[in-house]
């Protein structure tokens, strides 16, 4: 059996959700029920996607490309036991190459829309630089199986080692938490800002997807739902909205409205769990899948913020690196998306700017004129909208605490578009 049939005999759907379906589907009917009942759509590939995904692929010089035997055999062959990562599409594998170097060989299983996302990957990834960003070695592509290669990270995922899941069972001390905030920060400030290239937005910005090295030094990983952020707007509108339950921006998940806004809405949340512990959507509390953030916001507005704290902690912080974590979360978790800050503005929190906050957020020169044109620029106050809402269409029939998922969004038509994948194209390296 080939790796691609390995990958997809060990397929598990991921959780595909149209926006309508809140009002449209049958309340005895689950989300999963009600999608599996969606007639099939096909994987066929043609051979103009494959053409134009090489030649684009083949134009990134930095780009080294692998023998595909190298990398068999690093993995053993991709065996079950070398599996670190599995996302709905692929599966990670641990290797080591000829020279010794240890590796993640991330193989992603082929169809029309992985061919364009594996050749936007690279693209995006192709043009980055910079020391808390998990950097692409290089591609492999074995008939219609999609490989990437990256450094790999021994120390596991922030995921694991707040969950304490890691393998020497070591709990992350309130120094290390702070050098990863603002290490993940730089990261997502350089996306926004990048100089060499167009914005980037990540879209997937979660615990899973910050990779941990020696000294717990963080960096960010998993760029298969990145894509190129708007020059000329504030925003785009996209008709499939993909990421993880617990860290989507409410514009986001019920609009499809797109914005490094986003990442900074789903940073805010991996702050929480820095401060916490607790995860995004959490199974094990007396509500059935609390919310973080529906958990925090009331604690972060009582100003009680010793009660957010990880008790696996046991007291031990800094209380003025607390002081500037909270108050970076409160901001970019804010449910207007133009009232969150920029990544910019959240570094100087976290780096201790001397400049008063409110400062901070007074708008540039043009910025109002600019504002007065952009018709229902955000999510300022949805009239039919709340936290609560955004929170229980996440989690219709959701049994695991969290959940990648990739929909079909609608905006303001009044057409249904059939879904894209039958899964997210979130991975993780878990």
């Amino acid at each position: 059996m080939n790796v691609s049939s390995r990958l997809s005999t060990s397929q598990k759907l991921g959780w595909p959700l149209l926006r309508r379906a809140h009002t449209e589907m049958s309340r005895d009917m689950s989300v999963v029920q009600w999608a599996m009942n969606l007639p099939d759509r096909s994987t066929h590939i043609s051979s103009q996607i494959k053409d134009q995904s090489y030649r684009k692929i083949n134009s990134f010089n930095s780009c080294k490309w692998f023998i595909f035997e190298v990398l068999d055999s690093c993995t053993c062959q991709f065996s079950e036991e070398n599996v670190i990562g599995i996302g709905g599409s692929n599966r990670v594998y641990r290797g080591t190459l000829p020279d010794g170097k240890p590796v993640a060989v991330k193989v992603m299983q082929s169809s029309k829309q992985a061919f364009k996302d594996f050749a936007l990957e690279v693209e995006i990834m192709s043009s980055l630089n910079h020391t808390s960003i998990a950097p692409l070695l290089g591609i492999c592509i074995k008939d219609e199986t999609l490989i990437s290669v990256y450094d790999y990270f021994p120390q596991g995922t922030l995921d694991q080692n707040l969950r304490g899941k890691n393998k020497d069972g070591s709990m992350l001390s309130w120094e290390d938490r702070f050098k990863i905030a603002v290490g993940i920060g730089e990261a997502l400030n350089y996306l926004h800002n990048n100089q060499t290239s167009k914005p980037i937005i990540h879209r997937d910005v979660k615990s899973s997807n910050i990779l941990l090295s020696h000294g717990f030094e963080p960096h960010l990983s998993d760029f298969g739902l990145a894509m190129w952020g708007p020059t000329s707007s504030s925003f785009v509108i996209q008709d499939d909205v993909v990421g993880t339950f617990g860290y989507l921006a409410p514009e986001y998940f019920m609009y499809g409205k797109v914005s490094d806004k986003i990442d900074v809405y789903a940073f805010g949340v991996v702050l929480l769990e820095l401060i916490s512990g607790r995860e995004p959507i959490d199974s094990k509390t007396c509500k059935e899948h609390e919310s973080l953030v529906t958990w925090a916001k009331p604690i972060l507005e009582s100003g009680d913020v010793k009660s957010l704290l990880d008790p696996k902690l046991e007291g031990k912080f800094d209380i003025a690196q607390m002081n500037k974590l909270v108050l970076a979360a409160s901001l970019c978790i804010t449910q207007s998306a133009r009232l969150r800050p920029t990544m910019n503005q959240v570094l100087k929190i976290l780096k201790g700017c001397e400049e008063k906050v409110e400062n901070l957020f007074k708008p540039h020169k043009g910025d109002c004129d600019h504002s007065e044109n952009q018709e229902n620029i955000d999510d300022e106050v949805y009239p039919n909208s709340s936290a609560d809402l955004h929170l229980s269409l996440a989690l219709l029939d959701v049994d695991n605490d969290t959940a990648s998922y990739s929909s079909s969004s609608i905006g303001n038509s009044n057409n249904s578009e059939s879904l894209k994948e039958p899964w997210s194209r979130s991975s993780s390296f878990n």
